[in-house]
């Protein structure tokens, strides 16, 4: 299968790829060894490390970290992937179908997050169901330790909440939505926007913290 040409599309840095059946026809749709290399290992990394549809395409940027099984992430048919997608220890996300995540962004879960059919997610977007540190001093240093190979002397906690985000929901470039947070379908977040408490259904939401300022007209399904 071709290759979709969105690189004019919202800083989409080069086209989306289909899983790669043939190394001689993806350095002819690339037209560049390097690129060919990219996307050959991209796409081992979704394939091995999570539950990717067959009609899912992924930009060269794109980044799949999984510390659990591959059921921990799953992704349905006809995503476009190009940002990062991260599962940490018992962490899951799973993305419903005609999803985009655009360049930059990152999904970190450590409980669940979920994205609903037909969202698209902007460059830049950072999702996180958790702290990513501890809130308290002692343990933050602790754990910043561990990462240096030091074993930590305190038990360290990091606090998560499971973040959803409904159907054709629209998140714009440089937003940031936060643990524990639900976003109801159809709703529209600004560029720029932090999300910390739940949004509902068709609405246009802005500011951080992030709040509905205006109504949209629902249509029926």
């Amino acid at each position: 299968m071709p290759p979709i040409l969105i690189n004019d599309h919202a800083f989409a840095d080069g086209p989306s790829f289909h899983k790669p059946t043939s190394r001689l026809l993806l350095v002819k749709q690339t037209r560049s060894l390097r690129d060919t290399i990219s996307i050959l290992k991209v796409w081992k990394q979704f394939s091995t490390g999570g539950r990717i549809a067959e009609t899912v395409q992924l930009g060269v940027s794109a980044r799949l970290v999984n510390r659990n099984d591959a059921d921990a992430i799953k992704v349905a048919e006809s995503c476009v992937i190009r940002g990062i997608l991260r599962a940490e220890f018992k962490g899951t996300i799973e993305i419903d179908a005609f999803v985009y995540i655009g360049d930059g962004s990152l999904l970190s879960a450590a409980n669940k997050i979920c994205v609903g059919e037909g969202t698209l997610i902007a460059h830049n977007v950072q999702i996180f169901d958790n702290d990513t540190h501890p809130t308290d001093a002692a343990q933050r240093v602790a754990d910043f330790k561990k990462k240096l190979g030091i074993r930590p002397e305190i038990k360290i906690e990091i606090s998560n909440a499971p973040v959803s985000i409904g159907k054709r929901c629209w998140i714009g470039m440089n937003s940031i939505v936060m643990k524990g947070v639900s976003i109801g379908d159809d709703t529209i977040v600004a560029s720029g926007s932090v999300v910390v408490s739940d949004l509902p259904s068709n609405v246009v939401a802005a500011g951080n913290p992030a709040k509905p300022i205006k109504a949209l007209d629902s249509q029926t399904r």
